[in-house]
């Protein structure tokens, strides 16, 4: 089911709003909810439907949008608003002293309703929370997404109605609607893994923007945004140690926030710095609080069970190797229906485990921490007047993920004749938007344009089908203080090394699963030069061929070794490309299917293209086959 659906009629010969409400709420269910509410206005023109975690009731019911100081109804203001919540709001307290209410006895949707009647959309800007909402003022309707838009809510617009919701598919079944594939975002999963901009893989639908607002009339529709991410990170001067201690005293207050609101927290625990961070945070203020670990080889899985330990948080061990995958491709697919690439599903047994095992609230992840502090997505040094052809080289060096002439040796030609103009298409018509000089910041703004390229919206979009998700890392304040941080500053992951260091300096002791050594230690010359060589993935492949594919050297968490060695997650993905279906959407033949196999078993990095295939596939037996 979708977290949150609803249709605005435009005519009055259209579908009413209360059939068209039962018609999108319908869908398939999927995932687990605690509450549920609905709206309908009496006129029959405008309906909502919301499912929501943690939360007396996702539909603020207040006769009226506005409470005064008192807490009583102030009939004065539009008694017919209604607001309809996917999500939540952290700062309450903050939040009612804005709005002027006593939030003790209001939900999340009554505060923000109150919040929204009182000063608009310019408010949200300072909301702490992940959440989208529908506001029903009068005869206008408001679609409202918070700062980042993590969460996704597609819309469609005609001239008998609009409509909206969580997944695409409760929009496709309404009548007038005609599904045909968006061929850029198709081209763009291909190339990059996610679909880019406001696209989504049914032409028409669009995905709502964060820190956005569009309001809507019979005969008007309205776009704006509330918020804008600008940088001010050109001072060198400013102390890097005083910068550094403003991220520990903000995260920590972050952190600390979460908890207070999410009493049974839990934390997804890896090897890596960012799950490290948050915990080694929430250990201040929390003992045993619950940790959970994929274990894909046994190197991290040590790293990740001694800081646990270290921490004091109960350990949760997962073994992958013994997941049903084809089940995970079935729910993925249900779910992203195509939106997101199979490659993210990889954590849904997990979280379904995790909701059926373990009293949880929400699951705090490390989200974005690596982009805002660290060095993913930095591009050094911060200069001015780069080209577009020198940008548009750098983005696909971030993000193409495989190289376009393997591409051309497994798909069609017209197919790669179209996946290679679609490269260029999609990154030039989004650095249009982007009003940015520095090369740094631009490249950082392409990201978040992206949703930071779609890179985990699997947690806010599939995963939380089954249990909330909340991102200590993206309060105001570190946004705030990520804008400031010069990008010298997070060269090598510096400034994210620093802060762990710092706050928790026994944290910081225990090796790195990027490095094999302490957080607080550099890479070695030696390091970054094996970077830039592939010298591990040539002798692999050297190997493999040599000992016909019974050796493999491989990385022991790289899903392209998992596809040669293990039958079960082999078999997951092949038993939907190698139907007949497959083969008939133009893209790929069974000679073309086997040569990319081919190369997977003989060292090749490029599960990711099968992956790809496997995402538009299940998008078109749902979307074209079954309309």
């Amino acid at each position: 089911m979708p977290a949150l659906c609803g249709y605005i009629r435009r005519r009055p010969d259209a579908l009413s709003a209360g059939e068209a409400l039962d018609r999108m709420a319908a869908g398939d269910v999927a995932g687990g909810w605690q509450t549920e509410g609905s709206y309908v206005s009496e006129d029959g023109s405008i309906a909502v439907q919301s499912w929501q975690f943690g939360t007396t009731s996702p539909i603020s019911t207040s006769s009226t949008g506005g409470r005064n100081s008192s807490g009583h109804a102030d009939s004065a203001r539009h008694p017919t608003a209604r607001l309809a919540l996917d999500g939540y709001v952290l700062n309450r307290s903050a939040m009612a002293q804005a709005a002027e209410v006593d939030a003790a006895h209001l939900t999340d949707a009554d505060l923000l309703c109150a919040l929204w009647d009182r000063h608009g959309a310019a408010a949200m800007a300072d909301v702490e929370g992940d959440f989208n909402f529908l506001h029903v003022e009068g005869a206008t309707v408001h679609l409202v997404s918070s700062r980042l838009g993590a969460r996704h809510l597609y819309w469609y617009a005609s001239d008998d109605f609009v409509a909206f919701a969580t997944r695409m598919s409760s929009i496709s079944c309404l009548p007038g609607f005609r599904a045909q594939p968006d061929r850029l975002a198709m081209m763009e999963m291909f190339n990059f893994g996610y679909v880019g901009g406001g696209r989504s893989l049914l032409t028409g639908i669009s995905l709502l923007p964060g820190a956005s607002c569009i309001s809507i009339t019979q005969d008007t529709i309205q776009q704006e945004r509330y918020w804008h991410l600008e940088y001010a990170n050109d001072d060198e001067t400013i102390p890097f140690d005083d910068l550094v201690a403003e991220a520990i005293d903000a995260y920590h207050e972050s952190v600390e926030d979460h908890l207070r609101r999410f009493p049974d927290a839990t934390i997804p625990l890896s090897g890596g710095l960012d799950s490290r961070t948050l915990l080694a945070f929430a250990a201040r203020e929390r003992r045993q609080i619950p940790v959970h670990h994929c274990s894909w080889y046994e190197g991290e899985a040590n790293i990740a069970r001694e800081l646990a330990d270290l921490c004091g948080a109960r350990w949760h061990e997962y073994d992958p190797l013994h997941f049903d995958y084809a089940t995970m491709l079935r729910d993925g697919g249900r779910i992203a229906e195509g939106n997101i690439h199979s490659h993210q599903y990889w954590f849904l047994p997990m979280i379904q485990r995790l909701a059926e095992e373990t009293p949880v609230d929400v699951v705090m992840d490390g989200y974005l921490m690596d982009v805002l502090f660290g060095d993913t997505f930095l591009v050094l040094p911060p200069k001015a007047g780069v080209g577009l052809a020198q940008t548009r080289q750098i983005i696909n060096g971030l993000w193409r993920r495989t190289r376009p002439d393997l591409v051309q040796k497994v798909f069609s030609p017209a197919f790669y004749d179209e996946y290679d103009a679609a490269n260029r298409t999609s990154i030039d018509e989004q650095l249009q938007t982007i009003d940015e000089p520095v090369l740094s910041n631009r490249i950082q703004a392409f990201s978040f344009q992206n949703r930071s390229n779609r890179y985990s919206v699997a947690l806010p979009n599939v995963q939380r089908q089954y249990a909330d998700y909340a991102y200590p890392g993206t309060s105001r304040r570190l946004i705030d203080l990520y804008r400031r941080i010069p990008p010298s500053y997070k060269a090598g992951a510096r400034f994210a090394r620093t802060i762990l260091s710092r706050a928790e300096p026994a944290v910081a002791a225990v090796n790195w699963a990027k490095t094999g050594r302490p957080v607080t230690q550099d890479k070695s010359r030696l390091d970054h030069l094996l970077e830039r060589l592939p010298l591990r993935q040539a002798g692999a492949m050297l190997l493999l061929r040599a000992t016909a594919g019974h050796l493999d050297l491989s990385h022991r968490g790289d899903l392209n070794r998992h596809f040669r060695r293990h039958v079960g997650f082999r078999d997951a993905f092949m038993d939907i490309a190698q139907d007949e279906r497959t083969f008939s959407r133009g893209m790929i033949d069974r000679a073309g299917l086997d040569r990319l196999t081919g190369m997977i078993d003989r060292g090749w990095p490029v599960l990711f293209l099968l992956q790809a295939l496997v995402t538009v596939e299940m998008f078109h037996r749902r979307f074209v086959d079954e309309a």
